[in-house]
């Protein structure tokens, strides 16, 4: 099953900023933030299990990922940064900002899905795979 990640991210990135001990990466890089993480917005976030769930596929992740790659994420979900917003606060281009959010995307989706974690969101979250390019049976005489 497929699931649509930036929905993922973000429901996770609602969470674990309104959470005093969620994370299990360590986030205090996030002060370069020129103003305080973002109201609550009323959209809906995780239940505790989902965000523990993220978490450790993201503590997995800074296992191997340079700390700049797990900055470029917290300041995107949990600060709520748009990607332009992230590319000045870290003076890099939204380019290197697009690629690093993809390549965290899909190796925490690779993670989810190697443990097999299925999430209370998936519901909602799930992207509906569609059978493309099925060809009809031909009839031989």
């Amino acid at each position: 099953m497929r699931r649509d990640m930036q929905e993922v991210l973000e429901r996770w990135g609602r969470w674990a900023a309104g959470e005093e001990y969620c994370s299990m990466v360590d986030w205090p890089s996030l002060s370069v933030l020129p103003q305080r993480l973002p109201e609550p917005s009323g959209k809906p976030g995780c239940s505790d299990e989902d965000g523990i769930a993220i978490d450790s596929c993201i503590a997995q992740m800074s296992l191997v990922c340079p700390r700049k790659e797990l900055l470029i994420l917290g300041l995107r979900f949990i600060g709520g940064l748009s990607t332009r917003s992230v590319a000045e606060a870290m003076q890099t281009d939204r380019h290197h900002v697009r690629t690093s959010l993809n390549a965290s995307e899909a190796f925490l989706a690779g993670c989810l899905l190697a443990f097999g974690i299925t999430l209370d969101m998936d519901p909602e979250v799930r992207i509906d795979e569609k059978l493309v390019g099925a060809q009809k049976d031909v009839l031989c005489l």
